[in-house]
């Protein structure tokens, strides 16, 4: 069985770096097409922007990027716990709008979160935290 997830030394830096299945990821070799992910990667996974809001009650929140991408960036949004409590955070995911009714609209120029009253979530104030990271291979 060939070693796919290598974190620590490798080709004289260290890297976090992922293989594709049936390569070997200590491999100096591989292309990036064999690869699923290398830390040493200058175009996927930087950060281009964070930030945090708030919504109350239904509501919802545009945050424009500073240019239109050809491919939609990654965006990761977490939402605070309930009665805005800053110590627990929930992922806001595909699941988070059947539970909670929140959601994440993603387009090449921004992002959207919509935020409903109803289920889980009820009306009170809640903050989001979000990160942009790049996504030159989308």
């Amino acid at each position: 069985m060939t070693d796919r997830v290598l974190i620590g030394a490798h080709d004289s830096t260290h890297v976090f770096r992922a293989s594709r299945p049936g390569f070997d990821v200590k491999s100096t070799a591989l292309s990036p097409e064999q690869l699923a992910f290398d830390s040493r990667w200058p175009e996927i996974g930087n950060i281009l922007m964070r930030g945090t809001f708030q919504i109350s009650g239904n509501g919802s929140k545009e945050v424009f990027f500073a240019t239109t991408y050809d491919s939609p960036p990654m965006v990761i949004v977490h939402m605070s716990g309930p009665n805005n409590d800053l110590s627990s955070w929930y992922l806001v995911d595909g699941a988070c709008w059947y539970d909670f009714n929140v959601r994440v609209d993603l387009y090449k120029y921004k992002f959207w979160v919509v935020k409903r009253d109803s289920n889980n979530i009820g009306s009170s104030q809640r903050t989001f935290r979000y990160t942009v990271l790049r996504n030159f291979y989308a």
